[in-house]
């Protein structure tokens, strides 16, 4: 069992073109999907976080709905060979300049293994997978959480086990 020993109290990890993001929660023993990992190691950590809902998140999402109306009507009058690419959710620019780094108390290296954000219905989501998963002898694990590749000072500490 994974417990959080030490966050923020209100799980802000981070703040990205005036959005508050918040850490999600932990899986320390997921299993990937075919073809992310390497070799043999398709097993370690996804960390979740998502932008905090406000009235900027939900004017972007407005505007998001909009853009895909006029995209939608452009499809409808031209076809699609000459379209344009869908536009790009609003929470893609915003969540991907979030970054964690990811360290546990018996020194393993942990490697960037892949993630998602944003998707339909889960317009303000992210997550990031790590791999190796933590091995048996680990008891902390450290979340050091980056904007643009510079510490946020937001660090999440989970007792594994």
């Amino acid at each position: 069992m994974t417990t959080i020993i030490s966050a923020p109290s209100d799980l802000i990890i981070a703040n990205s073109d005036g959005i508050k993001i918040r850490f999600a929660g932990i899986e320390p023993t997921f299993i990937f999907p075919p073809g992310i990992g390497h070799g043999s190691q398709n097993r370690g950590i996804t960390v979740h976080f998502q932008g905090v809902t406000s009235s900027e998140t939900i004017d972007r999402n407005h505007h998001y709905l909009a853009e895909i109306e006029k995209w939608a009507k452009q499809r409808d009058l031209h076809g699609t060979a000459d379209m344009e690419l869908l536009p790009r959710m609003p929470a893609v620019p915003v969540l991907e300049r979030v970054q964690v780094e990811v360290s546990d108390d018996v020194g393993t290296e942990y490697r960037w293994a892949g993630g998602k954000i944003a998707g339909t219905g889960s317009e303000w989501e992210g997550s990031w997978g790590f791999i190796p998963e933590p091995p048996s002898n680990a008891r902390l694990l450290t979340l050091a959480f980056t904007l643009d590749g510079e510490p946020t000072g937001k660090l999440c500490q989970l007792q594994l086990k």
